[in-house]
């Protein structure tokens, strides 16, 4: 097989690097912990790296996260590739060698190293850089890369390891989810590495993968957030109420974007006693992940790139009232925010519509 053509040197480097961190980790696991409601980047990232350090530096790991995995998605990646993952509620992170924080920072606030957990040992991921990340013992950030799967796709490369099929299906749906199919924050790398990893897939099981079997509450989730749609110029905004799911936020915000002119929408929905947030951009002027920390503030977390961006907001620490309200006063501070405050609002769906 023909070996793309990039470059690899940083990943090398890195690898001596992970050599040296690792050197004592023979005998006891490395624990190595997804974001929070892990995505399928953060999943495979996680999944390729535990087969790098097995067959490269003869470690043994355990996959954890916090959260839950709630898209349909997620759930069927991590079934059909057989993928054993444990919510860390199961784990006893005193028990490990060190925690390998993979597709997230510490200070994030997405994360359990935020909270109940140690620093971590080792941080790779492709957001932008936080401080925190420079204490670990090892550290990997790459911000102009789509995905975090495609510097684990490096790094087997540079240690002349061929991913098994399940793990080349895991990194490749990880990179085309996190880059929209290449057409969100790809780089070069992401290219290089989706021409690398197609050819040792299994497009059926990816196909199984992209398109599972819905909950009819999915369904009734998707009309609400249709229903509730309102256009401010090429802004596209939703606030769903309470959802069964929280994933069906990211999936609206990603639909939204696709109306003609839209070049902005965000999506809000109240989930196990969180409201989620999920922003999409194509505008050059804003980055997705500065607007929606700076709309959220003091009062949740966020995280993101230029395009995309998501966090959540704690609600039990406003009265009833506030709670109500939560929602409006985030909108109009959004609009505010990307100068689009004096726009006439519209229905995406005209209530005349719906009752023809």
């Amino acid at each position: 097989m023909n070996t793309p053509k990039w470059d690899l040197s940083k990943s090398a480097a890195k690898l001596d690097q992970l050599a040296s961190v690792l050197q004592g980790a023979r005998k006891r696991r490395v624990l190595l912990l997804c974001h929070n409601n892990p995505d399928p980047d953060s999943i495979a990232s996680s999944y390729g790296l535990s087969f790098l350090f097995s067959k490269k530096f003869g470690v043994r790991t355990v996959l954890g996260y916090g959260g839950v995995v709630a898209r349909a998605e997620n759930q069927a990646m991590i079934q059909r590739l057989r993928i054993e993952m444990d919510p860390l509620s199961r784990l006893d992170p005193s028990r490990y060698y060190g925690v390998a924080l993979v597709d997230g920072q510490p200070g994030t606030g997405n994360n359990l190293c935020d909270a109940k957990l140690p620093p971590p040992m080792i941080v790779i991921d492709h957001h932008p850089l936080r401080k925190l990340s420079l204490k670990a013992e090892f550290h990997d950030i790459r911000p102009r890369y789509g995905a975090t799967s495609t510097i684990v796709t490096e790094y087997l490369l540079a240690a002349e390891l061929t991913p098994t099929r399940s793990v080349a299906n895991a990194l490749l749906y990880g990179l085309k989810a996190d880059t929209g199919s290449l057409v969100r924050g790809a780089s070069k790398a992401d290219f290089n590495a989706f021409n690398y990893l197609s050819p040792l897939t299994n497009p059926r099981v990816l196909g199984w993968i992209e398109k599972p079997s819905l909950s009819l509450e999915h369904f009734v989730d998707y009309h609400r957030g249709l229903y509730h749609t309102i256009l401010y110029r090429d802004v596209a905004v939703s606030y769903l109420g309470k959802v069964a799911s929280d994933a069906i936020v990211p999936e609206l915000a990603d639909l939204l974007l696709r109306i003609e002119s839209v070049g902005w929408s965000l999506c809000m929905g109240e989930s196990k006693g969180l409201l989620i947030l999920s922003l999409r951009s194509t505008t050059r002027k804003y980055r997705a992940g500065h607007i929606l920390r700076r709309l959220i503030g003091k009062a949740g977390s966020a995280g993101g790139h230029k395009e995309m961006a998501g966090g959540q907001i704690p609600l039990a620490q406003f009265s009833d009232s506030e709670r109500d309200d939560l929602p409006r006063k985030l909108i109009n501070k959004f609009l505010r925010l990307i100068q689009r405050q004096n726009s006439i609002p519209r229905f995406l769906v005209e209530r005349e519509q719906c009752e023809d």
